[in-house]
């Protein structure tokens, strides 16, 4: 029995030797992916951003000179194009809200800008969104006449609320409020469109806007003049000033 073994050993070599060369050959086809994809990704460092794809509702901000902006500072490298730097930058500009950037594959930047909406002015240089939130940006580039809305830092929530609460009641009526005035002692102001100030106080505020609304027809017909203020911050009956003279209690 012993001469056979021999022969089993050396039918059992090319089993090896082909198992030793799979081996081989494997080990080379792993070194040589590695080393193109070692040289792709090099060549892919200087890959550059060819392109900036800008995309939002624009109605104040100028959609070709940011979009060449972002050309000029932004195109480069695709790997080294800093999305936060590019965020933090279009949120330091005026009339941006919101600002949503990603690189996309092979070569472009993707920026969506969330303008802001404005609603009202708020303590003439600065501006109001639809959150009543306060933001800085040039008031003369306003595409439509907004009402102007004064008041201590810090109150410009309860002012929008407000001309809201009023504008609503005096829309009713066919009137159309233009201005709202805090003072620092929490009193009320509003003027109108027709040229009439009321001065409203701190309690009552629509109560006492609702009776303005009811005695109008008839301190205005009686007069040739036209109303200037009315003041109802009186329990009983308002004062009336007219264009021409001076106050009188009605």
């Amino acid at each position: 029995m012993n001469w056979r073994l021999p022969q089993l050993q050396f039918k059992q070599r090319p089993a090896f030797y082909a198992g030793v060369l799979f081996f081989i050959v494997a080990v080379a086809a792993l070194a040589w992916t590695g080393t193109k994809i070692s040289d792709w990704m090099q060549s892919q460092q200087s890959a550059p951003v060819r392109q900036v794809r800008l995309y939002g509702d624009f109605h104040h901000i100028d959609a070709t000179v940011l979009h060449q902006t972002l050309q000029q500072q932004y195109v480069g490298n695709f790997f080294s194009v800093n999305v936060d730097q590019v965020q933090q930058f279009l949120l330091q500009q005026p009339w941006v809200y919101q600002v949503a950037v990603r690189k996309q594959w092979p070569d472009a930047l993707v920026v969506v800008v969330t303008e802001q909406r404005p609603v009202a002015i708020w303590n003439q240089q600065q501006l109001l969104n639809t959150q009543g939130e306060v933001f800085q940006a040039p008031v003369e580039q306003l595409k439509t006449a907004l009402p102007m809305l004064t008041g201590p830092e810090g109150s410009q929530q309860d002012a929008l609320a407000m001309f809201h609460h009023m504008q609503g009641l005096l829309a009713l009526h066919k009137f159309n409020a233009v201005a709202l005035g805090l003072t620092e002692r929490f009193s009320w102001q509003v003027s109108l469109s027709n040229g009439v100030a009321l001065k409203l106080g701190r309690e009552d505020t629509l109560k006492r806007l609702q009776r303005f609304i009811e005695l109008y027809p008839v301190i205005s017909k009686h007069k040739t003049e036209a109303v200037a203020e009315v003041d109802l911050r009186y329990d009983t009956g308002i004062a009336v000033r007219y264009s021409t003279e001076q106050k009188r209690k009605a």
